[in-house]
């Protein structure tokens, strides 16, 4: 009997989003690698104005770049509202450096379509198809991870990741749909059975997109409406609401969907709360983008609380603050910033007005002053990804045996009496890729750099004369 493999392969997103969702897997180096981040049926849902579509090309072009980093991959967008605008996804690409300097609009990485183009029948359809052509081609995508094969302890081989997205699956329409609304005006008995045939297709496809992604390894994102469920009384006694999922608010329903969008989903975000994030004080914005940047009541940058609603790979009903840009999109380092700040200053030191983090103290910093810096300073956006998971490790994770979890000023400290140079611990990257240890960039995880203060790893990719330097 064939095995299915022994990880579910997932994708590092970043923006606080890894840690919980993931666990750390022993790679072919004895290396720590997080499987955790994107899965292969994600959701995000939310009432209208919470950036739940903005989060969701967050997701995909997060996961897209880390592998597109290593080969060239692809992503589609199926926008059922009619309303994407392409200027706004392609400044959110930019965020990302292996996307920066093209148009992957223009060059087709990124494909979007609507409904004005094709039923939700139709763009499925195409989607198959690029599937089983994909399937069939499958030997000449095979790619390597740095996860262990189960049997024969090489790479786990995978074709390429590819990514796609509904926007929103609420408003997916098939042509049989669109053909009854048609034939029939408001009111009409024609129309009866319109929305129970929308939702047979849409169970439908729910029940097939796991097994044809996952073989193909197509990471499929839908985002989703939340409403009120309204209930008629059929009796003097008032009727209770049936809550769906344990996290979701009484009286509040995620709208059409049916019920297998819940059961299949690898991870589902609930987007709410969201609020332009002011200083109170100077009433501009808390981060600005530069000096310049001072518009009283500037409404550009905004909290979101991400509450994961369902996962099947970590904890569900925790809520996560990440920042969105109207402009630019989710701001990954921004978010883990202002995570740790609001951790007690965790791995911050210095006043509440000039500070510096403990695992970069020569980098000054200030509330006016870190949103520019991060963008400029590849050695910031890593010190700040390696302490907002260490912090996340300690409040989400209570399984490390004693003495391995500690304190930033810790980890730099002793790893500095070892002899590692944060010069180089800091030119790495946390996420892992396929072909791993061909990136140009090499690859070192937060919790491998906790071990290596237990004297528990050294980096394999180190040179002999990095290694001359360490004492035992």
């Amino acid at each position: 009997m064939i095995q299915i493999p022994g990880v579910k392969v997932m994708i590092n997103i970043g923006a606080l989003m890894d840690i919980p969702t993931g666990t750390y897997v022993t790679g072919l180096y004895g290396e720590s690698i997080l499987n955790g981040g994107l899965g292969g049926v994600s959701g995000v849902v939310g009432i209208g104005n919470n950036f739940k579509s903005t989060i969701m090309h967050y997701m995909m072009l997060s996961a897209a770049s880390r592998i597109a980093e290593s080969t060239p991959t692809s992503m589609n967008t199926y926008d059922t509202e009619v309303n994407i605008h392409e200027s706004h996804l392609l400044k959110f690409s930019k965020r990302f450096p292996v996307f920066a300097k093209q148009n992957i609009l223009d060059n087709k990485i990124w494909s979007v379509t609507d409904k004005t183009i094709y039923y939700g029948n139709e763009w499925y359809e195409i989607v198959k198809t690029f599937l089983k052509e994909k399937k069939d081609a499958i030997k000449k995508i095979q790619q390597a991870t740095p996860f262990p094969d189960r049997d024969s302890g090489k790479p786990l081989m995978i074709p390429t990741p590819t990514f796609g997205e509904v926007d929103s699956f609420t408003l997916f329409e098939t042509e049989n749909v669109a053909k009854m609304q048609d034939e029939n005006e408001l009111g009409d008995s024609g129309a009866n059975t319109m929305h129970m045939r929308q939702g047979a297709a849409k169970v439908r496809f729910l029940m097939e997109i796991p097994g044809i992604m996952g073989s193909t390894y197509h990471y499929m994102l839908m985002s989703a409406h939340i409403g009120k469920n309204i209930e008629m009384a059929s009796g003097p006694m008032p009727t209770v609401p049936v809550k769906k999922l344990q996290y979701l608010k009484n009286g509040d329903v995620i709208k059409g969907v049916t019920d297998k969008f819940f059961f299949l989903m690898s991870n589902c975000w609930h987007a709410f709360n969201a609020a332009p994030l002011i200083n109170q004080g100077s009433k501009t914005t808390e981060y600005p983008r530069s000096p310049d940047d001072n518009q009283h009541l500037d409404t550009d940058l905004n909290t979101v609380s991400l509450r994961m609603l369902r996962s099947k790979s970590g904890p569900s009903g925790y809520v996560i603050e990440v920042l969105v840009s109207q402009s630019d999109g989710v701001l990954a380092e921004l978010t883990e910033f202002h995570y740790i700040k609001n951790n007690d200053r965790f791995g911050i030191n210095g006043t509440l007005q000039h500070y510096s983090l403990d695992l970069l103290p020569e980098v000054k910093l200030s509330r006016t002053t870190v949103r520019s810096k991060i963008d400029a300073d590849a050695q910031l956006r890593r010190a700040l990804n390696i302490t907002s998971e260490m912090c996340q490790i300690k409040n989400f994770w209570h399984h490390f045996d004693d003495g391995i979890v500690c304190t930033p000023k810790e980890l730099y400290d002793d790893l500095k009496a070892k002899g590692y140079d944060w010069n180089v611990l800091l030119n790495t990257r946390g996420w892992w890729t396929v072909n791993n240890d061909k990136h140009p960039i090499p690859f070192l995880s937060t919790l491998d750099l906790l071990r290596m203060r237990k004297g528990l790893y050294v980096p394999y990719w180190l040179t002999a004369e990095q290694k001359s330097k360490l004492k035992t």
